[in-house]
């Protein structure tokens, strides 16, 4: 009805939509337990002194959902939440490798693929700040991606290096959040867009050309970090990240990794490695999932340092990018039962308990309608099985299964109904 107001920025889901959305789901929590992630959970909203405690979320509070009479917000990420949770629960063993799947919310203007409320597919390593735990946040997305389809390439940066290029370049300390920002709107604005922020921002024009000249370096990989090894006084760093390359290629994942000086994200909490995926040969050109390492983060609430890397998989995006609307299975159940008469439910409903126990699921008539209504509300959820019973079946204690998919049917007894249905269609 059109005279219901319904919120901007979030969206209900069709059967076959939600449907798809708990198998996409199933398979992203699958891949986070092979690799050893656990399981935690925390509450949709935080104290507002959590969520603004020395500006974690910085520039973007803007966009938290506070709620009225209380000083508590709804979460903007995960990422905080984990923060408060681990100096919170200091006694859990180290690392600490967790993996939550959730809802966060922000009020910022929707727009395509960008919703007000959204889930979030995170995991995250707390307590090393080994190569290799950089390396396998970005592993685990990949594969997953792969399993899904999806082509994909990886870009990495490191702010300490956009701190090192910067420094280099004689830009002051206070300037270079700002320069960060302008370049962290490359995909929003364009090059000429940044280069005019830039510009507006008072950085000469010598320092602009040099600037757009290394974040646009062209090169492998190898030679990007030894001409910035030429460049920067963070050796420390650029080893960190020449390892993580080594790993990476160890995985043996069938996206690129390419090093890119330009990539900004999470500019108030991540302090080394950040990296994004993107689709490859695809219209869109935003990211489907990214992450970093924030090794202060944690101590702003366990009033230790705690190293942290993570990375997260925007599932909302995803949904729309793998086309979910379009999903043709609207039930999770193989077969539906129709009775052909009140008289035969009994019977019917001993069927369904016995394909139930054997790992079937089914649907059973539970509205009094006539044998092509039944039939014609299998066809409409796609159900790929109907099973009918009537007299004659009851007689003789058998099925008539009947293939929804190509018409055939065939009056078998259950056990051999239960073996065709198990082998699907």
């Amino acid at each position: 009805m059109a005279d219901i107001p319904f919120p901007r920025g979030v969206r209900d889901l069709m059967p076959n939509e939600a449907l798809f959305r708990n198998e996409l789901l199933n398979t992203i929590e699958a891949s986070f337990q092979r690799f050893g992630y656990l399981s935690i959970d925390t509450p949709a909203f935080e104290s507002l002194k959590v969520l603004n405690a020395k500006d974690v979320i910085g520039e973007e509070a803007k966009l938290l959902y506070e709620m009225k009479f209380e000083d508590i917000g709804l979460r903007y990420d995960q990422t905080v939440s984990l923060a408060r949770y681990m100096a919170m629960h200091q006694s859990l063993p180290m690392p600490f490798k967790r993996y939550m799947i959730g809802k966060a919310w922000r009020r910022e203007e929707p727009q395509k693929l960008r919703y007000r409320e959204f889930t979030q597919a995170d995991i995250d390593i707390v307590g090393s700040s080994s190569p290799a735990a950089d390396a396998e946040v970005i592993a685990v997305p990949g594969y997953i991606f792969e399993s899904l389809g999806l082509p994909y390439k990886i870009l990495i940066n490191d702010r300490k290096f956009v701190d090192g290029i910067l420094g280099s370049l004689q830009i002051k300390p206070e300037m270079r959040r700002p320069v960060m920002r302008a370049v962290d709107k490359l995909d929003k604005i364009g090059r000429d867009g940044v280069l005019e922020s830039l510009t507006k921002l008072g950085i000469e024009r010598d320092v602009l050309a040099k600037l757009d000249s290394l974040f646009n370096l062209q090169g492998g990989n190898e030679e990007k970090l030894s001409y910035l090894e030429k460049l920067v006084t963070e050796k420390e760093e650029v080893a960190h990240v020449r390892e993580v390359l080594s790993i990476l290629s160890n995985y043996n994942l069938k996206g690129t990794v390419e090093l890119d000086f330009s990539l900004m994200r999470g500019l108030d909490y991540y302090t080394g490695m950040v990296f994004e995926f993107k689709l490859e040969n695809h219209d869109y050109k935003g990211t489907i999932c990214g992450g970093g390492r924030y090794d202060n983060l944690i101590g702003v609430f366990a009033k230790k340092s705690m190293p942290a890397v993570g990375s997260s998989i925007g599932v909302d995006r995803l949904l729309d990018l793998l086309g979910f609307s379009s999903s043709m299975k609207y039930t999770y159940a193989q077969a539906f039962i129709v009775n052909v008469a009140e008289t035969n439910y009994m019977y019917a409903l001993r069927v369904a308990n016995t394909l139930r126990a054997n790992g079937i699921a089914v649907e059973l008539n539970s509205a009094k309608r006539n044998i092509s209504n039944q039939l014609a509300y299998a066809n409409s959820l796609k159900f790929p099985f109907a099973i009918i019973i009537g007299d004659a079946e009851e007689k003789l204690t058998k099925v008539k299964l009947r293939n929804l998919i190509t018409g055939t049917e065939a009056s078998l007894a259950l056990k051999e109904a239960i073996d065709i249905i198990k082998k699907g269609v």
